[in-house]
């Protein structure tokens, strides 16, 4: 489960952070999520919106990746 999880390493709440957030904490609170959500919803940047969440995505793959062969090397039982 810790290999599976590692995939969502990222995540971080969207819901909680975005309803925390307001003028004069942005430019410290601001995660993955909700820069992806004001850049893409709010400012129409599909585009580049698209592309960090494809780099999240890649990121958490790798972490799963990397877990399941430290895993292999130790002897245990990896994800496949």
């Amino acid at each position: 489960m810790l290999i599976l999880r590692l995939g969502t390493f990222l995540d971080s709440g969207f819901e909680q952070i975005y309803l925390m957030l307001n003028a004069l904490n942005r430019n410290v609170g601001e995660v993955f999520d909700t820069y992806v959500y004001t850049s893409g919803i709010t400012q129409g940047q599909f585009s580049y919106s698209a592309a960090i969440g494809l780099f999240k995505s890649a990121v958490g793959f790798l972490l799963v990746i990397g877990a399941n062969r430290i895993a292999k090397k130790f002897g245990e039982e990896g994800v496949y």
